[in-house]
């Protein structure tokens, strides 16, 4: 096994893309699939399990805990961690495979980045969010979001919990942990398309200034299960309160 795939999930079956995600991840030969799934009561984790993947629950409210459940239970050396409302389009994990295959230790221990970030539907905002995700944020400051699709050596994790276990803000500070170990992130052409359905849901504009206004709280150390209950608040895709 060349890659293990981790799937937090959460009432993923009314949303879109689950289906899709778990068609493309079964398209895919040497690749582990490990869902790990926060009792969700739409039939999530049933088909995950028709599908033949390996299904975990997790009593936990924070995504990170769910992933790093995961994470314990992969054989492969390379984790990548698959945002639940991400679809990876046709050519990533071929992508990623042939880097496995390709990079030689000692520098595929040292190995971690995203996938080249797209939202699901076309709008000027949304549009300059992605590019700045992806030039900016990812490839000058190597912070790099869960919708990116992280992948890393296990080595890179180091030991559990592998993630930091926070209720936001998660997949900052692994970026950070993983920086500090190996330099930047290595990120990927294709395409790991998001949907847009927490802005769809709140308003574009909302949700992009809400965005901005936790990035200040992370920065400002604010309580990161307050700032999750805000960013959930009524619309509940990751956590449940």
């Amino acid at each position: 096994m060349k890659l293990s795939v981790v799937l937090p999930t959460y009432n993923e079956m009314s949303l879109g893309l689950y289906p899709r995600i778990l068609q493309r991840l079964k398209s895919v030969s040497e690749v582990e699939v490990i869902v790990v799934d926060r009792h969700s009561e739409d039939g999530t984790p049933e088909l995950a399990q028709k599908q033949g993947f390996q299904v975990l629950s997790s009593e936990s409210n924070s995504r990170a805990v769910r992933l790093n459940v995961g994470i314990a239970q992969a054989s492969a050396p390379m984790i990548l961690l698959h945002h639940p409302r991400s679809l990876l389009l046709e050519g990533a994990l071929e992508a990623l495979l042939d880097v496995v295959e390709t990079t030689r230790p000692p520098s595929s221990s040292q190995l971690w980045g995203g996938f080249t970030h797209q939202f699901d539907i076309e709008h000027p905002l949304l549009r300059f969010t992605s590019w700045y995700s992806n030039e900016v944020r990812a490839r000058r400051r190597g912070i790099v979001y869960l919708d990116h699709c992280i992948f890393a050596h296990r080595k890179l994790l180091g030991r559990a919990p592998f993630v930091p276990e926070v209720e936001i803000f998660e997949d900052t500070l692994l970026s950070e942990k993983l920086y500090r170990r190996a330099g930047a992130p290595l990120i990927l052409r294709p395409i790991s398309q998001t949907s847009a359905l927490r802005f769809q849901r709140r308003g574009i504009w909302r949700q992009a200034l809400l965005n901005q206004a936790l990035k200040v709280g992370y920065h400002l150390n604010f309580p990161n299960t307050w700032m999750n209950r805000i960013y959930e608040n009524r619309i509940w895709l990751n956590s449940k309160q």
